[in-house]
């Protein structure tokens, strides 16, 4: 790489090296992010969380006034994965950096990079960083999920107090939700933090939520599948989200992620301290992993003129159980005799129907209208109450990874394994 001559020291500077650069017109103070690939522009992030890219010809002398990302790269090497901290790395924003030639962003960094985007955090703990993978969330499967959970049980069983999962945002949510099946009960949190803008971009929200992310794995006494990112567009504080009963609400707002029919965990603040904000699953003795997934399970959304035909279509295909989402309490167009027979097409032959409401927030209720009266009739349709139509969606394939008996189906899917369902709502759990 054609990287220009540092007249100030005898070495290139690293990730988050604090850096003095002087041009002709002035001069730059901040931390140094990357290098371009044909080693001709500088990048570094200044105090404002802006970043300034400058060109090798308006350089007149670049110097390292600290080197805090060699400093952090030494206290512990991303070869070593164990530590009492592990990070899982998955892909996604967090680890992506800007083309500055496309603007584009692209899942590149290497694990060691995260051991010095978040300065401070060797202060919880000795960190170890695993590479599980390095794809957008969009992409991943439930194999994937499984992967995940292997390497998060294995941490916890070297030694690590907590587990910080790294990840695209716009899945994360499914997959806080498969682990809070797939390893229940935990002796240490899960803890799964991304970005909704990437490292090397000004007003970046990468470092702030891997800190606190780490305060959360190695402080916080829940042993939960949780998500910690931003509780509001500030850096002072982020919320404990149960990992079941989370989404995720907007594009690009730091604050993306939502509790829904339940209140945070918790608040986790820059200083160490962590707030409790309603009940956790304490940390257990152990850690158990049950990675058995039915991946024949398939989502499906309700809609004006939805006909039979996308149901009987899944059920050609041999699907061992469907997840409707309907509309308020859970109604489904039964005026359209297809969906009708469709439907009873599956209880014939014994294929569950869980249904939740794309409401989100609030329960389905079978008994409020006759429709859902009579469908309620079918030993087959399984109301799931507030839960979340993602969370459905992993839960059944979790359960049918057990058993395919409906009784059992039904009783599984309704009853609370790891928090992702409540009898009860309150006023003050819904989002305005």
């Amino acid at each position: 790489m054609n990287k220009f001559s540092n007249k100030h020291s005898k070495s290139e500077p690293e990730v988050g090296d604090l850096i003095r650069i002087e041009t002709h017109t002035g001069q730059f103070v901040g931390n140094f992010i990357k290098y371009d690939n044909s080693g001709e522009i500088v990048v570094i992030k200044l105090d404002s969380g802006y970043d300034v890219a400058l060109k090798k010809s308006e350089i007149k002398a670049l110097s390292i006034i600290e080197q805090l990302g060699r400093t952090a790269s030494e206290a512990k090497e991303s070869s070593d994965k164990n530590g009492d901290i592990s990070i899982i790395t998955t892909g996604g924003t967090i680890s992506s950096k800007i083309d500055y030639k496309t603007g584009g962003v692209s899942p590149t960094v290497p694990p060691s990079y995260y051991l010095k985007l978040a300065q401070g955090m060797q202060k919880y703990g000795s960190v170890g960083v695993r590479e599980a993978m390095n794809i957008w969330s969009e992409n991943m499967k439930p194999s994937d999920w499984v992967k995940i959970a292997k390497e998060a049980y294995d941490a916890i069983k070297s030694g690590s107090v907590g587990v910080i999962v790294t990840m695209g945002t716009d899945t994360m949510h499914y997959v806080s939700s498969a682990l809070s099946f797939m390893l229940n009960p935990l002796s240490a949190p899960i803890v799964f933090t991304g970005a909704q803008r990437s490292p090397d971009r000004g007003s970046s929200d990468a470092s702030s939520n891997l800190l606190l992310s780490a305060i959360v794995a190695s402080r916080w006494s829940g042993g939960e599948s949780v998500i910690c990112m931003h509780a509001n567009m500030n850096d002072d504080s982020n919320l404990i989200l149960r990992g079941n009963k989370v989404r995720k609400m907007h594009t690009e707002r730091r604050d993306t992620f939502r509790p829904i029919n339940t209140k945070p965990l918790g608040r986790v603040y820059p200083d160490g301290s962590i707030e409790k904000l309603s009940d956790w699953r304490p940390r257990s003795k152990e850690t158990k992993l049950d990675t058995k997934l039915d991946e024949k399970v398939k989502l499906i959304m309700s809609y004006p003129s939805l006909g039979g035909d996308i149901i009987d279509y899944y059920l050609d295909m041999g699907m061992h159980g469907l997840v409707l989402m309907g509309t308020g309490f859970g109604n489904l167009p039964l005026g359209d005799r297809t969906v009708r027979k469709a439907l009873k097409r599956a209880n014939d032959s014994g294929i569950p129907i869980a249904i939740t409401s794309q409401a989100m927030y609030g329960s389905t209720n079978k008994f409020v209208y006759s429709p859902l009266r009579e469908l309620s009739n079918l030993d087959n349709t399984i109301y799931l109450g507030d839960m979340l139509s993602e969370t459905a969606y992993v839960k059944l394939m979790f359960v049918l990874g057990k058993t395919r008996k409906l009784e059992k189906v039904r009783e599984l899917m309704t009853s609370s394994l790891s928090g992702e369902i409540k009898t009860r709502s309150e006023v003050d759990e819904f989002l305005v």
